[in-house]
């Protein structure tokens, strides 16, 4: 397995390429199927995850070529402005807390603000991301904020099912299927959230964890899509290197250290699969290049066949369609969110 060091000097050679004039860094392209639809993907939310990352790696001591103090000034100047999501200004929290706090009070309005309408349109992985900001702060601050982490945790808490895994708001091409990133983020939030003074959240963190772990597929991969409902997999492509490398570990490394199991094994499996353990036998991870590959997803199919043919396998055989090798390619896009979360995982480790 690649060497936590060789992690997080990818990310750190490849970012600066990434970032954008006004400061932050360039949106990820989002991948279809796995990523939000409804709710792309911005130059300021990538700008957050980059900054949480990179203040991961100042708290490891590592030498990094960003200015995170101009980084937090642009991020905190543009959470005002319209269009930011509740998920934006969750991860601004997060970052806030580890930056010394001292706008805490000013996003915490905004957060109000925002969600003075409530949280039932609120995209599964955003209120995840909010949830940790909140957590955060709390253990910081030594102030819960009841009431909204309160409204939170009961939104967590509606949207998990009977299998352990959450449902989201966004009806989608496949009906109730759900990216699995999204599913980590959230356990990554229970986590925080029962560190933070919430032990009621303890029992779903371990019934998610759990979950989670089942639907690990023999090659290592967690599967792009999965239907909650059944807790299986929906569609096993695309699989993106940063659920594989990043954000699962971070996820089951907080419940292990919670001692909800040790995942050491899941974590590691699923490193191999990016380190050429996958179907096609190849390495997502360069480290000569310094470059790690988007993931691996099916080639094109044209017209009806491309929207149809994972949604009609899933329908007729009631499991999720398992395209041929051949019919498999590798993403090579660098994502600058996706570096951001390679930091927060493996920085300092």
């Amino acid at each position: 397995m690649i060497e936590p060091r060789s992690l997080e000097r990818i990310a750190l050679e490849r970012l600066p390429e990434l970032q954008v004039a006004s400061g932050l860094f360039r949106a990820t392209a989002r991948i279809e199927g796995v990523e939000d639809e409804t709710e792309p993907a911005t130059a300021l939310q990538a700008g957050i995850v980059v900054l949480l990352g990179l203040l991961r790696a100042e708290e490891a001591e590592t030498d990094q070529p960003f200015s995170t103090g101009a980084l937090r000034t642009r991020i905190l100047g543009d959470l005002s402005g319209t269009g930011v999501t509740a998920g934006e200004l969750g991860l601004a929290l997060w970052a806030e807390s580890r930056a010394g706090g001292e706008a805490i009070g000013e996003i915490d309005g905004l957060i109000r603000r925002a969600t003075v309408g409530g949280l039932e349109k609120v995209p599964t992985e955003q209120i995840a991301w909010l949830a940790s900001g909140l957590a955060e702060t709390a253990v910081l601050t030594g102030d819960p904020s009841t009431g909204l982490i309160n409204e939170v945790k009961g939104e967590l808490k509606n949207r998990l099912g009977p299998g352990g895994l959450a449902k989201d708001v966004h009806a989608r091409r496949l009906g109730s299927a759900v990216p699995v990133t999204g599913q980590f983020h959230l356990l990554h939030a229970l986590v925080q959230l029962v560190r933070a003074g919430e032990d009621e959240l303890r029992g779903p963190a371990d019934q998610l964890a759990g979950a989670l772990l089942a639907l690990q597929r023999e090659d290592g991969a967690w599967p792009g899509l999965i239907d909650p409902v059944r807790s299986e997999a929906a569609v096993v492509y695309p699989v993106l290197a940063v659920t594989q490398v990043a954000v699962a570990p971070i996820a089951l490394r907080a419940a292990a250290e919670l001692g909800l199991g040790d995942f050491e094994s899941a974590i590691n499996t699923g490193m191999d699969w990016a380190n050429g353990g996958n179907a096609l036998g190849l390495d997502l991870i360069h480290e000569a290049d310094a470059r790690i590959d988007r993931g691996i997803l099916p080639k094109r199919k044209p017209g009806a066949l491309e929207r149809g043919i994972s949604s009609a396998a899933r329908r007729i055989r009631g499991q999720a369609f398992e395209p041929d090798a051949k019919q498999l390619i590798i993403d090579p896009a660098a994502s600058s969110e996706d570096l951001g979360w390679v930091l927060e995982a493996w920085s300092g480790r």
